[in-house]
């Protein structure tokens, strides 16, 4: 009975227990194994039986609301812009009887056939896709290469029905590469400037070993040379400051070229170290200055179609934006086009302001840009949020000596190969969804753009899901060319979408089109089977004029109405006018209106979210909320999506909810297995489990220290992650969360506590490998001196008594001198005197008479 009460409604169970019951006694008790045997064969039916009938009953509602949102529709063009209805173009005279609708739902089509329209005579188009370029994926030398399969296609969508298209991806081997270092050179990075040149052959020989075809180029900036940016005065514009040599420096200067892409080497260095230090008077620099005529002078700069494109943007300060121009008088905006003079030079410094980061953004992505910023660390966080605004661009520690260029731009252009990610440039209109299995090809197909791990011979495959939203208002609008292509790459897969939104029937010059028509009282023309009337002329035929109501009044009234046992005219939303219904506006709120052949439908009863019809983030459709790209539910309050449950950096094994919860809505909805309750954004955290770090424990004791359960067992050879020892591992919040390292902090046996830091890198079978840095030494508590220990205590207990006893006896002295002076003090002035003595009485006694009156005695 908990089977019952835990799977089925109130309702259902009463049902169930009445069956059971009944069952139990309608026939004679047999041996329990027949009892067992016929109550299971009956739940089974029982539970099948209600299962069918709620899954009926949920198709039944979807299809209804689907029918009632295809029938509201009375023009072809309309009920093509719904997706799944198909329209019946059938004149009125062309049938025996007219069909009682003109747009219905693909279902209703398919089964009822000829029933509903003669086939000719249906307007139902269908997504496709037309393959115009198709070549193979290849990577062999001396050829170009080809990464991205097919390579152009032709769609014709409908709004609101998905389509699918498989994209291919494989990386290229020895694929070219285009390296310009954009630098700095106020006088702060001088230092800078001196290494940057002698570590130029080192950074040429680490990218020939990534690639063969690799060449080079080298550029600087300063700032606009104009007040508040640079200082004006006619000394200063000669050398704004001093060298560290003592030497002036060179002339202020924006941007300037120092050297194109080029495969000498050596010419890169010598151009480094000539290049001119200069000066500037604020804060920030024109960095974004130069970045900008860096992406767009293709030409200047020497980029290639055919080649990866990395600039390397290194500074000391922060940057300029677009508006800080205003300061120095510079209202004109960046135009983002190439002005270079013959010597390199940045020609419209002072006609132009600094161009905005959007700017940078868009323009990196049209040229295909991988920027990696190198910057001191104290400016780290400055440009990292920068990089989250700047697709393709990552941020990198530049060290004080810059002895680390060559393997942060190698590790990095590392990360940009090992990893695809896949971007559009799809109109707003269209919405585009990625879906992947990346290398695990037996995996669950996950909606994400980006898949990592890519090794040479590697072949990823997408499904790209296309959607129209809408459809534009300007047929122009109809025709779009869109792009889809590998982050970083020139290659694409190119889209010519046709967007299908009218009806051949609806145009002039098609047979279905014919102005005066017959079939509408030659007051109208017939378009796609229906009459659209003249101004002043209404009804189905256009029979009627001005506020006629047609020649018999029970018939239009009855056109108005969907069937006979109705009583309701245009559903009471409405006046019908020659038979055809004129829906209402509501007064208060005139873009709420009804719609529909009998004004059956309305743009404002749908559920709420937030006090919003479809919660603000949808259109309200004949009672059914039609959700915006990207959400869904009854009222779109609901994220349609399962890639935001993905935990990033998990790579080809990465899980919904990290296999332990469920994607509802966007977000993930942990599980509580064998009493382990799991936490976290994607469910990831379990304070009760076992942690990495005391699984990796044993490993890294043994292999950094030689010490532990593995090293007495000598068993460090069952470590199979790779352990780097550094000379200490620092905790970063900020980089390790992009990364995905965890630190660990352990204690071992001897009391001692060694550091660590881990990284997910790969799987070898059903075994995680991580990556691991290890702290080179312990750290380990000084042993304590128990017999020093002893003796301080004892001395110290010595001393602390002596010095109280010295004290209470200091202090008792002060206290007797002070005494013995207050008593000195009061017999000084202490006064003799000659007086009687107390025990001592006369013998002598004094009495008054009370009737004695002297004063009566002397009157007389």
């Amino acid at each position: 009975m908990d089977l019952i009460s835990e799977s089925f409604p109130r309702g259902c169970r009463s049902i169930l227990l009445d069956s059971v019951r009944s069952g139990r006694g309608s026939r004679p008790v047999k041996s329990q194994s027949v009892e067992n045997a016929g109550m299971a064969s009956r739940w089974t039916t029982i539970i099948v039986f209600l299962l069918l009938a709620r899954l009926y009953v949920a198709t039944s509602s979807q299809h209804r609301d689907r029918e009632n949102l295809c029938e509201a529709r009375q023009t072809c063009a309309s009920c093509l812009q719904t997706p799944r209805c198909a329209w019946c173009s059938m004149k009125n005279s062309e049938q025996s009887k007219a069909p009682l609708l003109r747009c219905v739902s693909k279902q209703t089509y398919l089964k009822e056939g000829k029933l509903w329209c003669q086939s000719w005579a249906v307007i139902h188009h269908e997504n496709t896709m037309h393959v115009m370029e198709n070549r193979q994926l290849s990577s062999i030398k001396g050829k170009d290469p080809v990464q991205v399969q097919p390579q152009r296609i032709h769609l014709r969508l409908r709004p609101g029905e998905d389509y699918r298209v498989t994209m291919k991806y494989s990386q290229a081997e020895d694929y070219p590469v285009d390296l310009y270092y954009l630098m700095d050179l106020s006088a702060s990075m001088e230092p800078y400037r001196d290494k940057l040149s002698k570590l130029g052959l080192q950074l040429a020989e680490a990218m020939q070993k990534l690639t063969s075809n690799f060449r080079i180029g080298f550029g600087s900036f300063v700032d606009k040379v104009i007040l508040p940016m640079t200082n004006t005065q006619p000394d200063k514009l000669q050398s704004p400051c001093t060298l560290k040599t003592g030497k002036p420096c060179a002339p202020p200067y924006d941007y300037k070229n120092q050297m194109p892409l080029t495969e000498n080497v050596v010419l890169f260095e010598d151009q480094v170290q000539a290049a001119p230090v200069s000066g500037n008077l604020d804060g920030p620099e024109g960095g974004l200055d130069a970045m900008m005529q860096v992406i767009v002078c293709t030409k200047e700069i020497g980029w290639r179609q055919k080649a990866r494109h990395l600039i390397v943007f290194s500074t000391d300060a922060i940057f300029h934006i677009a508006g800080d121009g205003k300061l120095a008088g510079i209202v004109e905006p960046n135009d983002c086009k190439c002005h270079l003079d013959e010597k390199g030079f940045y020609t419209h410094s002072l006609l132009q302001d600094y161009p905005s980061i959007s700017q940078i953004n868009k323009k990196a992505r049209e040229h295909n840009m991988n920027i990696i910023f190198a910057v001191p660390d104290h400016k780290s966080a400055t440009y990292q949020r920068l990089s989250r605004s700047i697709s393709g661009s990552s941020t990198g520690t530049l060290e004080n000596n810059s002895q680390n260029v060559v393997a942060l731009v190698r590790n990095e252009y590392e990360k940009i190969v090992d990893f695809v990610t896949l971007i559009d440039t799809a109109p707003k209109m269209i919405d585009v969804k990625y879906f992947s299995r990346c290398l695990n090809k037996t995996g669950e197909l996950l909606e994400r753009q980006e898949c990592g791990g890519l090794r040479v011979g590697n072949i990823i495959e997408f499904e790209i899901v296309l959607k129209v939203v809408e459809c534009p208002k300007d047929p122009k609008d109809w025709y779009q060319t869109m792009q889809i292509k590998p982050r970083g790459l020139n290659e694409s897969l190119t889209i010519d979408v046709e967007i299908i939104c009218d009806c051949p029937c609806e145009k002039p010059g098609h047979p279905g089109y014919q102005p005066n028509a017959k079939e509408c009282k030659h007051k109208g023309t017939s378009a796609c089977g229906v009459c659209s009337c003249n101004p002043g002329f209404y009804g189905k035929q256009c029979e009627c004029k001005g506020s006629d109501v047609g020649v018999d009044k029970s018939i239009s009234m009855n056109d108005c109405k969907p069937d006979n046992q109705t009583a309701e005219i245009c559903s009471g939303h409405g006046t019908c006018k020659c038979g055809v219904c004129d829906c209402d506006k509501r007064p208060n709120n005139p873009l709420e209106l009804f719609y529909g052949k009998y004004c059956e439908c309305d743009n404002f009863s749908c559920k709420r979210s937030g006090g919003q019809v479809c919660g603000g983030r949808g259109k309200c459709e004949c009672g059914t909320c039609n959700c915006l790209p990207g959400w869904g539910g009854e009222t779109c309050d609901c994220k349609d999506t399962n890639s935001t449950c993905i935990p990033p950096s998990s790579g080809e094994n990465a899980e919904i909810c990290s296999g332990r919860g469920e994607c509802i809505c966007g977000s993930c909805h942990c599980h509580e297995r064998n009493n382990i309750r799991y936490s976290g954004q994607y469910c990831e955290e379990c304070p009760t489990c076992p942690t990495e770090c005391d699984e990796l424990k044993d490993c890294v004791e043994c292999i950094a220290y030689n010490t532990g359960p593995f090293a007495k067992n000598e068993k460090c050879d069952l470590c199979m992650n790779e352990i780097d020892i550094i000379d200490a591992v620092k905790e970063d919040p900020v980089r390790d969360k992009e990364i995905g390292a965890y630190m660990c902090r352990i204690a071992d046996e001897e009391g001692c506590t060694f550091n660590f830091k881990y990284q997910y890198h790969r799987t070898r079978g059903d075994i995680k490998i991580f990556k691991i840095q290890a702290q080179k030494e312990k750290d380990c508590p000084t042993p304590i001196n128990v017999f020093g220990v002893a003796l301080g205590v004892v001395i110290s207990t010595v001393i602390i008594g002596f010095l109280i006893l010295l004290i209470w006896k200091i202090l008792t002295m002060i206290h007797d001198k002070r005494e013995y002076a207050r008593f000195e003090k009061e017999r000084a002035l202490a006064k003799w005197d000659r007086g009687e003595n107390p025990l001592y009485k006369q013998a002598t006694s004094t009495f008054s008479n009370p009737t004695f009156n002297a004063s009566e005695i002397n009157n007389s």
